[in-house]
C-alpha cells in the first residue's frame, strides 16, 4: 500500500477535542499503515489502560487489538466495535478519500483510497473488570483497589447511549471528510493555494508566505495558477477578497463597507471601492443596494 501524506486542518483537532471532552472518550486518528498517530483528542491514554499496559506488560496486546479492529473496519467498510482483553470498548472506522493529483480526480475502488483510521475508545459497557486481568493483577501483588478505581473512572455507556454516541462519531468522521479538513498533500497546487487564501483572507496575502506553506518554488506556483486559473497571484488575491466581501455583505446587508473591508484585510474602504469597481465594473455600495433589494423582494414573496 502506498503511503499517502496527509494535510489535517486545525479544525480536525478542534472537532475531536470537543467530542472527546464531551463524551470523556479517547479519539485517535492513525495513518493507513497504523504506524503513526496523526491526531489525538482531548483525553490521553486512560490511567486504567496505562496500569494494564505497564504493570501487566500487556501493551503489545493493546496494539494488536487496535490493528485487528482497524482491519476489521476496513474489511467491512463500516464502523466496528470490540471489547478488548482489559474490558475497555474500542471502535474504529476507515477514512477513505478520493485521490487528487495534477488537476485530475482519480477515484479508487471501494469508495476511495484508504488514508487513515479513526478510533474511539477507552470507555466501558460493564462494571466489572475481566476476571483474567483482575486475577493477573492480584497475582503480581498489586493493590486491587487501585485497579478498580482506575476502571471506574472510565466513561460508562449503556447500549442505547453507546449506539447514539457511535452514530455521532461516524457522522463526525463523514463531516471531516466532506469538508476536506483532511486531504492528500498532493492536492493540486492551485487548489491548495486557494484554500490557503481563504484561510488567510483577512491578512495581507504574501506570495512568500504561500511559497512556505506549499513548499514549491515561485515559478512552479506561478505556472500552476496560470495553467489552472489563468491568473497571477495578485489577480487571484484581489478576486478572492472581492468574493469574500460579497459573501459577507450577502449574509449581512446592513454591515458598513468599512467593517466588511476590515474583514478582508483592507484598512482603506475608499481604496477597496476602487479595486472592487475595477474588478466588477460597479461599486460596493451598488452591490449592497442590490442585495438589500433582493432580500426585500424575497420577503414580499
Amino acid at each position: 500500500m502506498n503511503r499517502i501524506e496527509l494535510l489535517l486542518e486545525e479544525k480536525v483537532k478542534n472537532l475531536i477535542d470537543s467530542f472527546s471532552y464531551c463524551f470523556k472518550v479517547r479519539i485517535t486518528i492513525f495513518s493507513a499503515d497504523l504506524d503513526e498517530k496523526l491526531a489525538e483528542g482531548f483525553y490521553p491514554t486512560s490511567s486504567y489502560c496505562k496500569l494494564v499496559q505497564e504493570k501487566l506488560r500487556l501493551k503489545h496486546h493493546c496494539l494488536e487489538h487496535d490493528r485487528k479492529i482497524c482491519l476489521s473496519s476496513l474489511n467491512s467498510a463500516s464502523l466496528q466495535c470490540y471489547s478488548c482483553h482489559a474490558g475497555m470498548v474500542d471502535s474504529a472506522v476507515p477514512i477513505k478519500l478520493d485521490e487528487w493529483k495534477d488537476n485530475e480526480k482519480i477515484i479508487q475502488g471501494g469508495g476511495g483510497a484508504l488514508v487513515a483510521y479513526a478510533m474511539i475508545g477507552q470507555f466501558r459497557t460493564h462494571n466489572a473488570i475481566p476476571h483474567t486481568i483482575y486475577k493477573e493483577w492480584r497475582k503480581n501483588g498489586f493493590d486491587p483497589e487501585v485497579l478498580q478505581n482506575a476502571f471506574d473512572e472510565q466513561a460508562f455507556f449503556e447500549k442505547y447511549a453507546l449506539e447514539n454516541m457511535l452514530n455521532l462519531f461516524s457522522m463526525l468522521c463523514d463531516f471531516i471528510v466532506s469538508k476536506r479538513y483532511i486531504r492528500p498533500r498532493y492536492f493540486d497546487i492551485a487548489s491548495e493555494a486557494l484554500l490557503w487564501m481563504e484561510k488567510h483572507i483577512a491578512e495581507t496575502l504574501s506570495f512568500s508566505e504561500l511559497e512556505k506553506h506549499l513548499g514549491y518554488s515561485k515559478s512552479v506556483i506561478f505556472n500552476a495558477l496560470k495553467k489552472r486559473l489563468n491568473m497571477n497571484f495578485k489577480q487571484l488575491c484581489i478576486l478572492k477578497k472581492v468574493e469574500r466581501f460579497e459573501r459577507i455583505v450577502s449574509e449581512n446587508p446592513f454591515i458598513t463597507i468599512e467593517k466588511a473591508t476590515l474583514q478582508i484585510g483592507y484598512d482603506d474602504a475608499s481604496y477597496f471601492s476602487r479595486v472592487y469597481k475595477k474588478v466588477r465594473g460597479t461599486t460596493p455600495s451598488a452591490f449592497i443596494k442590490a442585495v438589500v433589494q433582493r432580500d426585500a423582494a424575497r420577503m414580499k414573496n
